[in-house]
């Protein structure tokens, strides 16, 4: 699957920042990017859930689930956020109870610059290949990252504004204000994350009228078919598409089979934001 081959390559890099920011802030004591870490394994752990959540959402609607696995793309999400939160109340303990000895140098600003130099190369990937195979999978995953590179500058700005220590009053720590920044950003990016999942799991009945367009234009082109009923149902980022539809009477079952088949393949083409079709035969009267 493309898109899972992307979000491996970018989980790879994630995790390779992560760590580079982790080693780096606890060698230095920097506090901040400690925090900024922590932000970043997320990242690589959102790549993850992802990828499963990718998985096992585009399973077929069945019995049990007659609306496919879609809420499973909100469950992973809402999952996250879950995990962010949590990470953003070690965060605060940090900022309250971390006596950090930080003291700025070279070595931690070319690590600052290797780090947002890979993130970019991380939001590129995805961005491009987002928007080549439109995937919002892969577009989600570029504003999260992108959102790792600009609390990065934050941190890079932190590491700026203490080379002027000398001109700071002793009773203001610029490290453990950044790490309060930090916790105020994950808090608010978590807690944002949670509310549109739960609001998503609750409404995914919304319907795209664009697309029932698109399908019922598609269905004029198949002259043995006629469309019924069609409804739209929003799943996360993708859509389930059920059709209704009315046959001549005279059209075999190997017939039928073939054009369901072409039908199919042909909405998807049309629109990749459709990941789940089934199709119900109106009986003939």
């Amino acid at each position: 699957m493309k898109e899972n081959k992307i979000i491996i390559i970018t989980a790879i890099f994630n995790f390779i920042v992560a760590l580079l920011k982790f080693v780096s802030g606890l060698v230095f004591s920097f506090s901040t990017l400690i925090a900024d870490s922590i932000q970043s394994f997320i990242d690589f752990f959102t790549d993850i859930i992802s990828i499963f959540a990718n998985k096992v959402g585009k399973r077929r609607a069945n019995k049990t689930y007659p609306f496919g696995y879609g809420q499973v793309y909100y469950l992973a999400n809402l999952l996250t956020g879950a995990l962010l939160f949590l990470i953003g109340i070690f965060i605060f303990y940090q900022f309250l109870f971390f006596e950090g000895t930080f003291k700025p140098n070279i070595l931690i600003a070319i690590v600052l610059i290797v780090v947002l130099i890979l993130k970019s190369i991380v939001v590129g990937l995805l961005q491009h290949f987002g928007k080549k195979y439109k995937s919002e999978l892969m577009i989600e995953a570029s504003k999260e990252s992108r959102a790792d590179f600009i609390s990065t500058c934050v941190v890079l700005g932190v590491l700026a504004i203490s080379l002027l220590e000398k001109y700071i009053p002793d009773f203001i720590n610029v490290d453990k204000i950044g790490s309060l920044g930090m916790s105020i950003y994950v808090f608010y990016t978590s807690i944002k994350m949670i509310v549109a999942n739960i609001r998503g799991m609750l409404t995914n009945d919304e319907e795209n009228n664009e697309i029932k367009d698109e399908i019922e234009k598609e269905l004029k082109g198949f002259k043995d078919i006629e469309l019924k009923n069609v409804k739209v149902i929003k799943m996360s980022t993708y859509y389930s598409v059920f059709l209704q539809v009315k046959v001549n009477e005279d059209i075999t079952i190997k017939r039928y089979l073939k054009l369901e088949k072409k039908l199919k393949t042909q909405l998807k083409k049309t629109n990749k934001l459709i990941r789940f079709i089934d199709i119900e035969l109106e009986e003939n009267r």
